[in-house]
C-alpha cells in the first residue's frame, strides 16, 4: 500500500513540476514578444537609386542598391536551373549595367519597397514558370539545358516588372502615396525616410495620379520597349543624356566622414587601386631603351 501511495504522490510531483517550467517557458515567451522591435538602421539616401545589372550573353538579371555590382549579392540572385548553367563566380566584364532607376531625394522608404517587389517578381518568372518554358517552336520538348538556358534570359521579364512595379502593382507596394500641399510645415517630415518615419504621404508636386514621380536611365534607349506600357508617373532617359550629381545626403555623409581642407575644399584620397593602375599605364606607354 505504501508503494502505491509513493508512486502516485511522485506522479503528481512530476505533474506539478512539469507544469511549473511549461508556465515558465510561457512567460519568457510573453517577455520576449513584448520587446520592441529595433528597426534597420541605412545610411543617407538608400534605396533612392537601383540599378539593374544584365549578362550581355546569357541575359541573366541581378539588382543593386549600388553602382558596382558585389558578387556574392549576384550570385545569390541567380537560381539553379541545371548544371552548367549558374556561374561559379561573377566576371564584371560579362555584366554591362541595363537601367537605372531614380526616385526623388527623401524616399528611400518606397524605393527599398520597389527593390523588394521587383525581387519577388524576378523569383517568381524563375521558380514558378508555366508550360512556354518547357516547349519550343513547333510543339518540340526542351532539353533540361535548353530549358534552363530559356529561364535564365530574364532581360524582357524585368524590364516588364519594371514598368509593372513603378505602376504601383502589387499588394504593399508603397509607390501609391497620399498627396499632401506643398506648403504643409510637416510635409518634408513625413518623406524624411532618414527619421526613420514611413513615406505614406508625399508632396503633391512629386505625384502623378498618386504614383511617385520616377526617372528612368538606360544604357541603350530601345530595351525599355520590351514593356508593353509604361505608366504616366514613368519618365525615361539614357545615361548619355544624364550627369551624375551626388545626392544631398551622401555628400553631407562625406563631409563629416573626410571633413574639409583649410580651403574649403573637401579632401579626397584616392584608392591604392587606381594609383597602381595608372602607374602601369604609365609604364607601359614609355617608350623602352634600345
Amino acid at each position: 500500500m505504501s508503494l502505491c501511495l509513493n508512486s502516485l504522490m511522485t506522479r503528481q510531483l512530476g505533474k506539478l513540476s512539469l507544469g511549473t517550467s511549461l508556465t515558465s517557458v510561457r512567460l519568457n515567451h510573453s517577455r520576449r514578444k513584448r520587446k520592441e522591435r529595433v528597426e534597420p538602421e541605412f545610411e543617407p539616401g538608400h534605396g533612392e537609386r537601383i540599378w539593374i545589372f544584365s549578362h550581355f550573353l546569357d541575359g541573366m538579371t541581378v539588382y543593386s542598391h549600388k553602382p558596382v555590382l558585389k558578387a556574392n549579392h549576384a550570385l545569390k540572385q541567380i537560381p539553379f536551373n541545371g548544371k552548367k548553367l549558374k556561374p561559379a563566380k561573377i566576371r564584371k566584364d560579362y555584366w554591362r549595367p541595363l537601367a537605372m532607376i531614380q526616385l526623388p531625394e527623401g524616399y528611400g522608404e518606397v524605393g527599398r519597397s520597389v527593390f523588394q517587389r521587383l525581387r519577388e517578381c524576378k523569383s517568381l518568372r524563375e521558380l514558378a514558370w508555366d508550360d512556354d518554358a518547357l516547349f519550343g517552336e513547333g510543339g518540340r520538348t526542351l532539353t533540361k539545358h535548353e530549358r534552363g538556358e530559356r529561364l535564365n534570359d530574364q532581360k524582357a521579364n524585368t524590364i516588364a516588372d519594371m514598368a509593372a512595379v513603378l505602376g504601383g502593382a502589387g499588394k504593399g507596394n508603397k509607390m501609391r502615396l497620399e498627396a499632401i500641399d506643398d506648403d504643409a510645415p510637416d510635409a518634408v517630415e513625413l518623406v524624411d525616410a532618414r527619421a526613420g518615419k514611413p513615406a505614406k504621404a508625399a508632396r503633391a508636386s512629386d505625384l502623378v495620379d498618386g504614383l511617385l514621380k520616377t526617372t528612368v536611365f538606360w544604357s541603350n534607349g530601345l530595351d525599355k520597349n520590351f514593356a508593353a506600357e509604361w505608366p504616366a508617373n514613368v519618365t525615361h532617359a539614357t545615361f548619355e543624356e544624364s550627369r551624375w550629381e551626388p545626392l544631398e545626403a551622401e555628400e553631407e555623409l562625406a563631409e563629416n566622414v573626410e571633413g574639409q581642407d583649410g580651403d574649403g575644399m573637401q579632401s579626397q584620397i584616392t584608392p591604392p587601386e587606381l594609383v597602381a593602375n595608372e602607374e602601369l599605364h604609365r609604364a607601359s606607354e614609355q617608350p623602352r631603351r634600345p
